[in-house]
């Protein structure tokens, strides 16, 4: 892999994100969402349902930064001129990958950074050391789960043909996801376990946890509020005694050892995606 052109391409990537008007909006949403995030949290009031915008809604932001970042160069034809220049298409799709990325996470730590700035210009104190690293790990794990939605956008800018085709089924796939699976987790472990949610047995309990595996949007949940299901329209949300790394009750190592099966997991997920991404790209006929 030539590192040289996996960098220039990165940097284009991300010097064009930089440019859409579409980055300051998704900059300004996502610190005012994690702002009020923090009122609640500082405030002591229920901050579940500011967590459930960002593992509902937040996904969105992810395939928009994704979903044209192939076919958009292939329409255009400009993927044509760059394909006769020493570059191969694994380095193409490593270039974007890393300009998507460096572009998530810019939103994502510059919006904590101003929060936590913000948090010491009104209070005039300086945050401990274990709040810091807390919102950071939070910052951690949200673009973990909104990279995973990025790189699905990028594999289907590779498997489709058109830019709205591909934005529609990541449209699709999110509306699966974070909206009726939940509902579909029921129905399944319903059938499996022979009973229903009323009854609320723990075979039934168990058999929907079993199938919650399958979530993204399960994985984020418990890491950061410790719930097994977010997502709108009937799941099945269970909280469990520990209320993910923000729960300061726990020390880090011990959530560590607790949830590290859920951070495996997120950490994952975008690689795999990544690697469709290379073997669909790779079997493209240009």
């Amino acid at each position: 892999m030539d590192k040289n052109s996996v960098l220039t391409i990165a940097q284009k990537e991300f010097s064009d994100k930089l440019y859409e008007p579409s980055f300051i909006i998704l900059l300004a949403i996502f610190t005012g969402t994690v702002f009020a995030y923090l009122q609640n949290r500082a405030g002591g009031d229920n901050f579940g349902d500011v967590v459930q915008v960002i593992a509902v809604f937040f996904p969105l932001m992810g395939i928009a930064l994704g979903y044209d970042g192939i076919i958009k160069e292939k329409n255009s034809k400009s993927l044509n001129v760059l394909l006769t220049q020493p570059v191969f298409r694994d380095n193409i799709i490593t270039g974007k990958f890393l300009g998507i990325s460096m572009t998530l996470a810019l939103v994502v730590f510059f919006s904590l950074t101003i929060i936590a700035a913000s948090d010491f210009l009104i209070s005039g104190k300086i945050a401990e050391f274990d709040s810091l690293l807390r919102l950071f790990i939070f910052g951690i794990f949200t673009f973990l789960y909104l990279l995973l939605f990025a790189t699905f956008g990028l594999f289907t800018s590779v498997w489709c043909k058109t830019e709205i085709e591909s934005l529609t089924f990541g449209v699709f796939v999110w509306i699966n996801m974070c909206f009726a699976l939940g509902p579909t987790i029921i129905m399944l472990a319903s059938f499996a376990s022979g009973q229903t949610l009323f009854d609320m047995t723990k075979e039934f309990a168990s058999t929907a946890s079993l199938f919650y595996n399958i979530s993204p949007l399960h994985h984020f949940a418990e890491v950061i509020v410790g719930a097994q299901d977010l997502s709108f329209y009937g799941g099945f949300n269970v909280q469990s005694d520990v209320h993910g790394f923000l729960d300061t009750q726990y020390t880090l190592p011990y959530l560590l050892g607790f949830y590290w099966q859920n951070a495996i997991i997120l950490l994952i997920l975008p690689f795999l995606f990544l690697a469709a991404s290379y073997i669909s790209f790779l079997r493209d006929d240009i």
